[in-house]
């Protein structure tokens, strides 16, 4: 049955809506005909929970399509553009997707195990005058840039050469796919079960991940792996001076300065970063549960998914930093007593603040009044 969304759009494609229909019909075995759709356009569509299953959708246009919940199952959908769409809970097992594009498309939960992603030929024969024919024919490198992933299905998924800069794939199960020099500059893999995957000439620039015995088997060689561990080695040398710094008062060590560096996927836990400054440093996926950072300086730095669970953070200034989906579970984010009186607060202003659990942080409500709070749980009054 076609949705009485669809229904109510259905004079923008009137010649697409009885195949459909059709659809429907072939695949529960009640005659109709599988749907065969070439370089039609079904941008912008509503049609959340249809089963497009073993259909035929070659250079088909979906960009900002809502498509939730949809079915396409060893479905042909090679070359088609997903821009910006709607593609929660979709499921691509098997499906056939090279070529296509899916450049800031919503996938969370989406499945795709065993899809087919690798890059995608499209030949057309244009008719010219006099009867001849032109063949042009072109190359589509399948692009999933910027698109969210998160807790999807990629099980034995092929993504060979595939564009996945940027991806949020947290959580994702990417068990046994195939990352053969894919473009997978700043992705997201916290949490991603990765076993069997292939990684080889993969390209990791820029990634957040756990560097633990897993990564370390499936990245090493990666130049981008050397150089993210020579990184935090050195992280790793400047904190210990710092907490010398620290420890001594300032008679010895050196106060850590990490303004606009690379921390992505840093793991700092139960470190001593007091009025450390980190701003506008990239510490997304940064491992910070239960450090102490009193009146550490966050200022402009990004902070997406990282965990500062438990972390003493009294007086911390956070001025135009973006948080989403940074954890923030008995943190403790109270004004700081000063020694010569007085309090200095936490500071939020102009902070991006995203997707935030803030019921059990240690914070004063009237710190989060007049800020811009976007699907946020705010803390539990008195």
């Amino acid at each position: 049955m076609l949705s009485a969304a669809f229904a109510n759009n259905a004079s923008k494609h009137d010649d697409v809506t009885p195949r459909l229909a059709q659809h429907s019909l072939f695949l529960r075995n009640r005659g109709g005909s599988r749907l065969e759709l070439r370089l039609s356009s079904l941008e912008g569509v509503k049609l959340r929970n249809f089963d497009f299953s073993q259909s035929m959708m070659l250079a088909c246009n979906l960009s900002q399509a809502d498509l939730e919940g949809c079915q396409f199952r060893e479905a042909d959908l090679s070359n088609s553009l997903f821009i910006g769409a709607n593609l929660k809970h979709c499921d691509f097992s098997r499906a056939n997707l090279r070529g296509s594009r899916f450049y800031k498309s919503d996938l969370t939960q989406a499945t795709l195990d065993g899809s087919d992603l690798r890059m995608g030929n499209l030949t057309l024969h244009r008719r010219k005058e006099g009867g001849q024919t032109d063949v042009v024919s072109r190359e589509y490198v399948t692009d999933l840039s910027f698109c969210n992933l998160a807790n999807a299905s990629l099980e034995s998924a092929v993504l060979r050469k595939v564009r996945l800069r940027g991806v949020n794939m947290r959580n994702a199960d990417l068990s046994h796919a195939d990352f053969c020099e894919a473009d997978l500059q700043g992705v997201v893999l916290l949490g991603a079960r990765m076993q069997g995957a292939s990684f080889q000439n993969a390209n990791i620039k820029d990634a957040t991940f756990t560097v633990d015995d897993t990564t370390r088997r499936l990245f090493q060689g990666l130049p981008a792996f050397t150089e993210h561990l020579a990184n935090l080695a050195e992280i790793d040398r400047i904190v210990a001076a710092h907490e010398e710094w620290v420890d001594s008062g300032g008679r010895s060590g050196t106060r850590a300065d990490f303004t606009g560096r690379k921390m992505n996927g840093v793991d700092l836990r139960g470190r001593e970063l007091s009025t450390i400054c980190f701003r506008g440093a990239d510490l997304t996926g940064a491992q910070l549960a239960h450090a102490k950072m009193v009146a550490a300086d966050f200022n402009g730095a990004n902070l997406c998914y990282a965990d500062l669970a438990g972390a003493d953070l009294r007086g911390a200034g956070f001025e135009g930093a973006t948080m989403r989906h940074t954890i923030l579970e008995a943190a403790d984010m109270q004004d700081l007593a000063l020694r010569g009186g007085g309090h200095l607060p936490v500071r939020l202003a102009d902070a991006a603040l995203e997707w935030i659990d803030f019921s059990a942080t240690h914070i004063a409500p009237g710190r989060l009044k007049g800020l811009a709070l976007r699907d946020c749980t705010l803390p539990l009054a008195g």
